[in-house]
């Protein structure tokens, strides 16, 4: 049985404090980032449990990266998953259904506050 190795390349944070509901706070002071529970290592295990090679593309051979940008709400469960970068569709379905399951994380904070924040992560798929 092939192996398969999944890691994370790159994880990139980008805050988004203004929400429809609350009014733009002027000092945009992070004090802590939304975190998954037990860390970035816990989230690669993660990754490497529940994200898998797409059967078909095991015809092809392919290696891939999935770049998808998702919300960290306010009580720490996940939405507004998008794909910002994929040339394979069946890696990116791979990728966006299994991030559906994803447990919560630790929300972040700012001002005392749990706070909704964007989150981008790359996921590479290498054969």
């Amino acid at each position: 049985m092939k192996k398969i190795f999944t890691f994370i390349v790159v994880c990139l944070m980008s805050l988004q404090f203004a929400t429809a509901q609350e009014a733009f706070v002027e000092e945009n002071i992070q004090e802590q980032m939304a975190e998954f529970v037990g860390g970035e290592e816990a989230l690669a295990d993660w990754i490497e449990d529940n994200i898998s090679f797409p059967m078909m593309a095991d015809l092809y051979s392919i290696d891939e990266r999935v770049v998808v940008s998702f919300d960290i709400n306010e009580d720490g469960s996940i939405s507004n998953i998008q794909v910002e970068d994929s040339p394979n569709a069946l890696f990116a379905d791979e990728v966006v259904r299994r991030l559906e399951t994803m447990p919560l994380w630790i929300p972040a904070m700012q001002n005392g506050r749990c706070v909704k924040v964007n989150y981008n992560l790359a996921i590479s798929f290498v054969f």
